[in-house]
């Protein structure tokens, strides 16, 4: 795969383009449209946040701002929260120099990284201890010096959280594995290591680009994973072990842990997904993709929730194991929607969900009962950094002269109001008897809150009061509803299956 970089020329270019960018992106950006994927939701919806003028790459933070490269100059990007609002040329990296491509900055030191590109086309490592100001000259070095191997590249540095370990990609053919390649360096507080190639299984004979570090993972770009069908996705292996505050570099995984591609959307079908930059301290992310054989530039996408967790997979039918498209899965905690879609044509849906929580799913279809899970997503620290789980569920249909169950519609204790959970049990009955309004439906209730038969009966009536003026609304006139107290003339209202019970029975 080639690597075509581009650059604008001298420096009266370089300044003309940084003003043209600077005034194209000055006005707010337009969410433009979401990049879900049929029967998948990750995290909170992932979105497409902005048109750049060019091929945008090498996404980074520094300090909490947002970099990236675009139209041939370094881009700082105006946030709010997880909000993007436009991109403004950083006229300090002219001072830097001409062909400034990417910037991060060093954990242990504090000192500012950034590769820059000569007229050769090769890329290399700097670092200063700041930027300064307009009127300071910049002092800069040159990392690496004889370390590297002769004609060696470095592209986009990464650190883990506290400096002593730093990787990059280079096209260092004579010592890689082929193509561009993940290298490696050790700091011991005072210098860097010789470089050393990460190997396999994460280099390939293809391309290997992007690296960034995240918590105890490596996350990449690849076109050599068999996959990729030739084009670029974005892979993730475990790199270190329960990495100490002082020192993560002597607790490296290389290559013992499966290359695991992420889930879609963050890679979807033939296309091209670049980089990935996320800021920890907000707990969102940033990636860079070509989502299509018809876009000719990279765009940048972003998600909101933490990359590490569980991708929750299977397949709804009904009792003959006919696969169901149309069901919609909503994840829960509380009463709080975490994510949701809906089954493809298969019958497949995918969700993804935070690491070590609590969550109800739901699984509803017209014409079905409602069917509910808990989901506990505990990981386990061996676990990828998004580990799977398959969940397959059969739905009832609605039937016509055979009696259906209701389980605790009311809320706790005496609660005489129906839960919101007892309203999406009956959201399948309701939306029935509208497309079939014909129906007859009779209805028995049973509560067995306490030993106290009068007090039974007289709860029973008020619950029925409430399903009438819940049910009544809600469904056509021609529909006959009639609910009985089915604690009269019983001792207790002894209902061995639970605190609270309604019958249904319809016939035509």
């Amino acid at each position: 795969m080639e690597h075509k970089h581009i650059r604008l020329g001298g420096f009266g270019t370089k300044v003309w383009a940084l003003l043209l960018v600077g005034l194209a992106l000055h006005s707010p950006l337009t969410t433009l449209h979401s990049v879900r994927a049929q029967g998948s939701a990750f995290v909170a919806n992932s979105q497409h946040m902005a048109i750049l003028p060019g091929n945008v790459k090498n996404v980074s933070f520094v300090d909490g701002d947002m970099y990236c490269f675009a139209a041939g100059v370094m881009l700082k990007a105006q946030r709010s929260g997880e909000q993007l609002l436009g991109f403004w040329a950083d006229t300090n990296f002219v001072r830097l120099g001409e062909s400034v491509e990417y910037v991060t900055r060093q954990p242990e030191t504090g000192d500012i990284y950034f590769t820059s590109r000569d007229e050769k086309g090769r890329s290399f490592l700097y670092c200063c201890t700041d930027i300064g100001t307009k009127s300071e000259k910049v002092k800069q070095v040159r990392v690496g010096g004889g370390l590297f191997n002769k004609g060696m590249t470095v592209e986009h540095p990464t650190f883990t959280d506290d400096g002593r370990l730093m990787i990059f990609a280079s096209n260092d053919d004579r010592h890689g594995e082929g193509g561009y390649d993940l290298w490696y360096m050790q700091y011991d507080g005072k210098r860097w290591s010789k470089p050393e190639n990460l190997g396999r299984p994460i280099n390939t004979d293809e391309d290997e680009v992007s690296p960034r570090v995240y918590r105890d993972c490596l996350l990449f770009a690849s076109s050599g994973h068999t996959e990729d069908n030739d084009h670029l996705s974005l892979y993730s292996t475990r790199l270190l072990a329960e990495p100490s505050a002082e020192d993560s570099s002597g607790a490296l995984l290389i290559g013992r842990y499966r290359v695991q591609r992420l889930p879609s959307p963050l890679n979807a079908d033939y296309a091209d997904d670049y980089d990935m930059a996320i800021d920890t301290a907000t707990d969102c992310g940033y990636w860079v993709s070509r989502r299509s054989s018809t876009e000719t530039d990279s765009q940048l996408y972003s998600f909101s929730g933490a990359l590490d967790g569980v991708l929750l997979w299977g397949t709804v039918s009904d009792k003959t194991a006919h696969a169901l498209s149309g069901v919609a899965v909503v994840a829960r905690q509380g009463k709080d929607v975490v994510c949701s879609t809906t089954t493809d044509e298969d019958g497949h849906y995918r969700v993804y969900l935070q690491c070590n929580q609590f969550y109800e799913l739901s699984y509803q279809r017209d014409n079905y009962f409602v069917a509910f899970e808990e989901v506990n997503t505990a990981k386990s620290e061996d676990d990828y950094l998004i580990a799977e789980a398959r969940r397959d569920v059969q739905l009832d249909r609605m039937p016509i002269g055979q009696r259906i169950y209701f389980e605790d519609l009311f809320g706790p204790d005496v609660d005489v109001e129906l839960s919101e959970r007892g309203m999406e049990l009956l959201a399948p009955l309701v939306q029935f008897l509208n497309d079939n309004p014909s129906m007859k439906v009779t209805m028995n209730l049973v509560n067995d809150l306490t030993t106290d038969r009068n007090f039974n009966m007289l709860l029973t009536d008020e619950r029925i009061q409430t399903l009438e003026n819940y049910l009544l609304p809600l469904v056509p006139p021609t529909v006959k509803i009639y609910v009985d107290n089915g604690c009269i003339g019983r001792d207790g209202c002894s209902n061995a299956s639970g605190m609270s019970r309604l019958t249904v029975l319809i016939n035509k």
